[in-house]
């Protein structure tokens, strides 16, 4: 019997030209229609029962439905609203929209599992969901709502994969426990009095305490989390002012708190609006905090995590612990409800042409990346029913 990988690497050719098409033809968070489109219809033609529609734009598509034992697969496929500047044959052709987070490539690799394992359907005696996710990239996303619509309901493990071209081909980062920061949304509005700009002193200066805040803010990192634990508050945004000799009325400040501990994710709202009221009063101003939660924690369950090192080792491919990331995910909310585990795939192939990493407008993978992510799905199904190549 072929290797799970030998069978990746036979369509290969087929799970480029899908994730090129998907390249070409990017769609953002909610607006999957083309895309979760070819899915349904790909996993149609593979025989699989098949539901569109799910949260707006979403598919769930079962091989083996209706057993008491349920497996999920999830990908994401919405793409970002960045401007591609990779000048390849297969550029977005939509301009200012672009798949630079590689959920193109998790859509082929989940679509390349299914036609695999849609070949060995009588031998595993278990249903496997394969999740066809919108919107990760914005909150609340696509995996609230796919819960929400109970489609996680029944599921007793949750596996995902994230291409990643700052490790090799042929290797998979992996980690137990927190690996993945909650995110958090901050929206600081800031009220001052306006004025001339030649005459401060009969003005309430908002673009000065917002200055202020943007500063005294990074203390929370370096004076209020335990150094042990880790945390971001990056303010990225700064709206103010209309013209170079008035003093506004108002200051907006937007930004993300991250964290990667539930008891640091909670505390950052107080110390934040702390903050901030202290600044505000000592300038005679007012201010109001806007703290949007959004992703929490992603934390890996270790069977699941083991597990799926073990799978990729039998691929012939090698595990790597690596260090947990201040990046978000929105599969954290599946492993809230059910253990599961998410890994990072090499997708790197050392040249320049790999070298950029998530959400950068030249972010590219190396396309053999996409035969060892259906490869290492259908290795742990396989491993799951009991079957070996």
């Amino acid at each position: 019997m072929p290797t799970a990988l030998e069978l990746a690497k036979a369509i290969q050719p087929e799970l480029i030209d899908i994730r090129r098409d998907f390249h070409r033809h990017p769609e953002v968070a909610w607006e999957e229609v083309r895309t979760g489109g070819k899915a349904a219809d790909y996993c149609e033609r593979l025989g699989l029962s098949v539901k569109r529609n799910a949260a707006k734009t979403g598919v769930i598509a079962e091989l083996n439905p209706g057993k008491t034992t349920i497996i999920g697969l999830r990908a994401d496929m919405d793409a970002l609203p960045i401007r591609e500047e990779n000048e390849v044959e297969y550029k977005s052709t939509r301009d200012g929209k672009g798949h630079l987070c590689g959920h193109d490539a998790h859509t082929a690799m989940l679509m390349g599992a299914a036609r695999i394992l849609s070949r060995f359907k009588d031998e595993i005696p278990f249903t496997v969901r394969f999740i066809f996710q919108p919107a990760e990239e914005v909150p609340p996303g696509g995996a609230e709502k796919l819960i929400e619509e109970g489609h996680l309901d029944g599921v007793n493990e949750i596996l995902g994969l994230h291409v990643n071209p700052l490790i090799p081909v042929g290797c998979i980062g992996l980690r137990t426990g927190p690996f993945m920061a909650s995110m958090d949304k901050i929206e600081i509005e800031i009220e001052g009095v306006g004025g001339h700009g030649a005459m401060p002193h009969l003005s309430r200066d908002p673009v000065l305490a917002a200055a202020e805040m943007i500063s005294s803010l990074q203390s929370i990192v370096s004076r209020r989390v335990d150094p042990l634990d880790s945390a971001v508050v990056s303010i990225c945004q700064m709206e103010a002012g209309s013209a170079f000799n008035v003093i506004p009325a108002r200051a907006k400040l937007i930004g993300t708190a991250r964290s990667l501990s539930a008891e640091t994710r909670n505390n950052l709202p107080k110390w934040v609006d702390e903050i901030c009221q202290g600044v505000a009063q000592a300038h005679g101003q007012k201010v109001k905090l806007n703290y949007v939660r959004g992703t929490p924690v992603l934390v890996n369950e270790k069977n699941s995590t083991e597990k799926m090192g073990r799978a990729f080792r039998a691929l012939g491919g090698i595990e790597t612990e690596i260090k947990p990331t201040m990046g978000g995910e929105d599969f954290a909310f599946y492993l809230e409800k059910i253990p599961g585990c998410f890994g990072f795939l090499g997708a790197g192939d050392g040249s320049a042409e790999t070298s950029q990493c998530f959400h950068h407008p030249r972010y590219n993978i190396d396309e053999k990346a996409l035969a060892w992510g259906s490869a290492l799905f259908v290795q742990m199904i396989w491993d799951r029913a009991g079957l070996r190549s």
